[in-house]
């Protein structure tokens, strides 16, 4: 006789459910719900207040050619599972932006205002009170801090701006006060000077500025350094980098041959430690610098740093010994330009692209 997989006790189905959720499979959850009725009924729905249903090391990689397509590719970055998921909002609002987390940020139509933090593996939206009529320019992060998020908006121009909207608390959907728009904008200055790289990092947002300064957010109105630098001002713009946990400060490399170096943040002793191994973790450079376990992912060296150069050619980095070597080059034709942007866009995306894609434009 076949075994009634349905008549399984609720008891037992919540424990894998609870089991999947606490290893940040939202997707198998959503999956084991979906085997039949009674496994439906026997636990919770995702699209529920509970914030183990956000997406954990989720990323966005796929932005299909055809607009008409909603589809899209996600990445797992430490499991190294990936997902299409179809995505019908996507028809009637405009893509924003992605956390390294895999919610998006939705915006309505101009007139109403309205952005959305989507989850894309239940369909949950979260709507956020305000939208600020001219948005800075220079990049979005999310703030998950506990059942809370926050939208952090930010621009690299000579304002140096961040601007917040409204926190939203998941486990209630209810808008928090946030006491009116006047309280949004905040400066970087006089703590940061000329910020280059902002993250989220364990439900707090971290800004860097080419001086190696490194600070913090805190009580949503203020910056706090953590990290007094002092470096010259003579490589690249650094990288903010949660790797795995641990919050790096990634420098150059320049056009003159200096090597990559990367430090970890000491934020308790308020210092950065320079490292030469991140593991079985490699590191993508960009406005949102993505870190991904490489040991589901053959295509990705370890204990690496991957970065664009001049002509959208991709460099590898070995942090260890200094080497690196070019993994992907484009086709020049400096004479006419528009042929060689369509032939590099019909080349096969290989992941360290679609990775690059991901950390320096957001989407691919």
């Amino acid at each position: 006789m076949a075994a009634d997989w349905s008549s399984l006790p609720s008891e037992l189905l919540n424990l894998v459910g609870d089991a999947l959720l606490s290893s940040g499979d939202i997707d198998c959850y959503v999956s084991l719900r979906a085997v039949c009725h009674s496994w439906r009924d026997a636990t919770a729905d995702p699209r529920g207040p509970d914030p183990r249903f956000l997406p954990r090391r989720w990323v966005m990689l796929e932005s299909n050619v055809n607009v008409r397509d909603t589809r899209r590719l996600f990445l797992n970055v430490d499991t190294g599972r990936f997902v299409w998921k179809d995505l019908p909002a996507l028809r009637d609002y405009t893509y924003v932006a992605a956390d390294n987390d895999g919610l998006l940020i939705l915006r309505g139509p101009s007139a109403s205002k309205k952005i959305f933090a989507l989850n894309p593996f239940t369909g949950a939206s979260i709507r956020f009170p305000v939208y600020p009529t001219h948005a800075p320019d220079g990049g979005l992060v999310v703030v998950a801090a506990g059942s809370s998020l926050m939208v952090v908006l930010y621009s690299f121009h000579a304002d140096q701006q961040f601007r917040l909207i409204p926190d939203v608390d998941v486990a209630t959907s209810s808008d928090l006060n946030f006491g009116g728009a006047s309280r949004w904008i905040l400066q970087a200055k006089p703590v940061l000077d000329a910020f280059e790289s902002v993250v989220s990092f364990q439900g707090r947002v971290y800004a860097v500025d080419m001086k190696g300064t490194i600070a913090v957010l805190e009580d949503r109105w203020r910056f706090t350094a953590v990290v007094v630098g002092g470096w010259r001002e003579c490589w690249q713009p650094p990288f903010l980098v949660d790797n795995a946990g641990e919050l790096l400060v990634v420098r150059g490399p320049t056009s003159t041959g200096d090597k990559v170096q990367v430090f970890r943040v000491d934020l308790e002793n308020k210092a950065l430690r320079m490292i030469k191994s991140i593991g079985n973790q490699a590191i993508f450079l960009g406005s949102r610098s993505l870190s991904v376990n490489v040991d589901n992912l053959p295509s990705i060296e370890a204990n690496c740093i991957y970065n664009f150069r001049r002509l959208m050619e991709i460099d590898m980095h070995r942090i260890e010994d200094g080497s690196h070597e070019k993994v992907f080059e484009p086709i020049v034709d400096n004479e006419v330009p528009m042929i060689m942007l369509l032939l590099n866009q019909a080349l096969p995306l290989c992941l360290p692209r679609l990775l690059m894609n991901h950390a320096y434009f957001g989407t691919s």
